[in-house]
């Protein structure tokens, strides 16, 4: 059966309202349908509304960083494909109507995308922010804003960043050398926690970040995620061997 393009439904809605209510009827079917359909052609979808919450990240620290844009282009072009990401960058400066706001655009990623696919979000504004090697007050706030209207507790945020952040700091103690110390940071815990918060901490962020969860999802998302398990695992393994 032919099926014809949802574009010409505002024209045929033209019947049914005239048979309602003659020319008055018409006309508003019409215009009804037209504005449903303009909704739809509008829609922005979820991969918009991430390319948008980038842009705003990018922005955060009030400067524009070339490599952060230069990775932005680089996953979406790897996850998307060229030509969806090329419309992408073409909808983003020429679409006037995709919101600006944080609650705006994460609204539409949490009606898009499945609760357990969420998390995905969080990881590629963390590794967008980190890209430079350091992530700014601004930026943190920024992706906290995003996390924490998805839901996610500070707690979680916080082992989420971990992952794309080594620590800084040298150990005073000679119990704990830095590579331990950087391999709990990714765990979300500090030296001094026992063996049991360790294996807690590895087996909760295992079942967060295991690419298994992401089916069905993009190359490039999943690809984030593993190299992601990976450094747990690693990190995990590690600990385990030399940790007290």
């Amino acid at each position: 059966m032919y099926l014809l393009d949802y574009k010409y439904y505002k024209w045929f809605a033209l019947i049914p309202g005239w048979t309602l209510g003659g020319w008055i009827g018409a006309i508003a079917s019409f215009l009804l349908v037209r504005e449903i359909m303009s909704n739809r052609e509008n829609e922005v979808g979820y991969e918009l509304a991430l390319l948008k919450l980038s842009s705003l990240l990018i922005k955060s620290d009030g400067k524009i960083d070339k490599q952060e844009i230069a990775l932005v282009q680089r996953f979406f072009k790897n996850t998307f494909g060229s030509s969806k990401s090329k419309k992408l960058f073409n909808d983003l400066k020429n679409n006037i109507s995709i919101p600006s706001d944080v609650a705006s655009l994460t609204d539409i990623l949490k009606k898009k995308l499945d609760p357990s696919k969420q998390y995905s979000v969080i990881q590629f504004l963390f590794s967008l922010s980190a890209v430079d090697g350091a992530i700014s007050k601004s930026e943190e706030d920024f992706i906290f804003n995003v996390g924490n209207s998805l839901g996610y507790s500070v707690d979680r945020l916080n082992n989420i960043k971990n992952q794309f952040v080594k620590s800084k700091r040298k150990t005073q103690s000679e119990k704990y050398s830095q590579k331990i110390i950087d391999s709990l940071a990714v765990l979300g815990l500090k030296a001094g926690v026992t063996s049991s918060e360790v294996k807690k901490s590895y087996r909760n962020l295992a079942k967060e970040f295991h690419p298994d969860k992401l089916s069905g999802m993009s190359d490039g998302i999943i690809n984030l995620a593993k190299e992601k398990f990976q450094l747990i695992q690693d990190s995990y393994e590690y600990l385990n061997k030399h940790y007290v």
